[in-house]
């Protein structure tokens, strides 16, 4: 699942957190903080879904 950075997402393991950085070529790496400030590593098949994607708004002139 592609991920980017201030993404609220749920791993398949039921946590949440928020994207903080990701890196990675053939095996993308997320790096997650969850609402009790608790750092988590996960991988791209870890998870599950995007709870909340923040939207920007577009080509800005």
């Amino acid at each position: 699942m592609i991920c980017f950075k201030g993404d609220i997402v749920k791993l398949k393991s039921g946590e949440i957190g928020e994207v903080t950085d990701h890196w990675g070529v053939a095996r993308n790496w997320y790096k997650l903080l969850s609402p009790n400030k608790k750092i988590i590593y996960a991988m791209d098949s870890d998870i599950d879904t995007v709870v909340k994607r923040i939207k920007e708004s577009g080509r800005k002139k």
